[in-house]
């Protein structure tokens, strides 16, 4: 039951293209804005502020698992002090808030590799008002903007998205304490700055920038009274801009809707994109005298965007130096490179044939074996370590083939080391000589080890998921 239980999860992840972990995915999102994106007057920002209360909305939604978040809202500031270069600032000797992005995402993708990345914009209002030395950001130069901070951000993070919300509504006429003017003006500023958002999305790249919420607007023009906090301007006088507790869970809720398309959109970002990859073993990694490029290890690594090692040696062992065939892995496993991310070890055909397990004694076999996982251990602290065993073969029950299968399950195992006994549970039937006529090399039926190229890609999907199923 368990071979048929592993082979139908198989069968089904390769018929819906899904595996059980995608049914719920988590996701980075990235919040840039000014005092309303940070939670500016709240006394708990850190639990009230529009960026949690998305984040919580949207974890809360189906086949929405952990939303991870950074709030980079930066109180007072425009579009102008989010560009990447200082001197494009204004007014001139600003600090631009680019790099503090570019930090926070950083740590968060790090912390959380392999999620589906998203830009929330929410810039503007600070933008429409009138100040000392930014009297009204003009509509044009607002989109420019915003352009040159996205077009910035997706070639660092190529595969991120973009989603950019329109400014909530606040009341006009008022002077802040630091002088800035809120007039009519503003507010027609600010419905113009929307109407860029069109020009924004043209310009930007292809199919990674949204238009995100318009809605929010409309609410706090209604809702002012209750849902954003009475201030006093200069002159004493009563003015609404700041969402309170309440406006910032709507106003969350309201990013939160127009973001979750844009998420259940996103491809999957592969989480071993850019890794290292290095498979060592014998001829069913060297791949005896077809080339390397026809096997599965290679696919795999090809189709995941990963860089690939191949540590392969023809009639190479374990646990056993042979003249011909060159050092054994327990030993030359030291001449693989250091920085690593993936170890896959497909290897024992060799040490099973004739006489050699005799030779040794299985005991032996398991030392130089136990040698060879604890030296991967130490080396590749941080790596995730695979074991392959070789095929079945004829009157495998009883066989020396199966006393290597069987050790390679023990010692890996009692490593923590995953083992893909291949004996049992792949889809080659090395035992059938139509089948090796069709799957193996040569294309006679004799080689009952090497896989050509059909053979190679009927394995993949199972050594794939094998591994897969240990990745992140």
């Amino acid at each position: 039951m368990k071979h048929f239980s592993f082979i139908l999860t198989v069968v089904l992840s390769v018929l819906t293209g899904k595996t059980a972990a995608e049914t719920q995915r988590s996701y980075n999102l990235v919040f840039i804005g000014n005092s309303i994106t940070y939670g500016a007057l709240h006394e708990q920002r850190e639990l009230t502020a529009p960026p949690v209360q998305c984040a919580r909305w949207l974890s809360q939604q189906e086949g929405i698992d952990t939303v991870y978040f950074k709030n980079c809202g930066r109180s007072g500031k425009t579009s102008y002090h989010f560009l990447p270069n200082a001197a494009d600032v204004i007014p001139a000797g600003d600090k631009t808030y680019f790099a503090d992005v570019v930090k926070s995402t950083r740590e968060l993708v790090k912390t959380h590799p392999g999620l589906p990345l998203v830009f929330s914009f929410k810039l503007g209002t600070n933008d429409a008002v009138e100040r000392k030395h930014n009297a009204h950001t003009e509509p044009a130069d607002y989109a420019r903007n915003l352009t040159v901070i996205i077009d910035s951000l997706l070639r660092l993070w190529p595969d991120a998205h973009v989603v950019l919300n329109r400014p909530i509504y606040n009341t006009s006429d008022y002077v802040t304490k630091n002088g800035s003017v809120a007039s009519k003006k503003s507010l027609k500023l600010l419905a113009a700055y929307y109407q860029q958002f069109q020009t924004v999305v043209a310009n930007s790249k292809a199919g990674h920038v949204h238009i995100g919420d318009a809605d929010a607007y409309d609410y706090f023009l209604k809702h002012y009274l209750t849902d954003i906090v009475e201030e006093k301007d200069a002159h004493g006088k009563s003015y609404w801009l700041h969402p309170n507790e309440k406006g910032g869970q709507m106003l969350g809720k309201y990013w939160g809707k127009a973001l979750l398309p844009v998420l259940k959109a996103m491809p999957a970002i592969d989480p071993l994109k850019g890794k290292k990859i290095g498979f060592i073993g014998d001829s069913y990694v060297r791949n005896h005298r077809e080339p390397v490029e026809n096997t599965w290890h290679y696919k795999f690594a090809r189709k995941h965007g990963m860089e690939y090692y191949n540590y392969g040696r023809n009639g190479n062992c374990i646990a056993l130096d042979l003249k011909q065939w060159g050092t054994a892995m327990y030993k030359r496993y030291t001449e693989m490179r250091d920085d690593l991310d993936y170890v896959v070890v497909v290897a024992g055909h060799n040490d099973a044939s004739g006489n050699r397990i005799d030779s040794i004694g299985i005991d032996t076999f398991k030392e130089r074996l136990a040698i060879l996982c604890e030296g991967l251990i130490e080396k590749y602290p941080k790596a995730q370590l695979f074991f392959f065993t070789p095929w079945t073969c004829q009157n495998f029950i009883g066989s020396k083939r199966q006393v290597v299968v069987d050790a390679m399950l023990e010692v890996c195992g009692s490593y923590g080391i995953p083992v893909f006994d291949a004996a049992r549970n792949s889809n080659i039937f090395v035992r059938s000589e139509q089948f090796r006529k069709i799957y193996f090399q040569g294309g006679k039926g004799t080689d009952t080890a090497h896989l050509n190229a059909r053979g190679h890609d009927r394995f993949l999907p199972i050594a794939e998921h094998f591994i897969l199923q240990y990745v992140r």
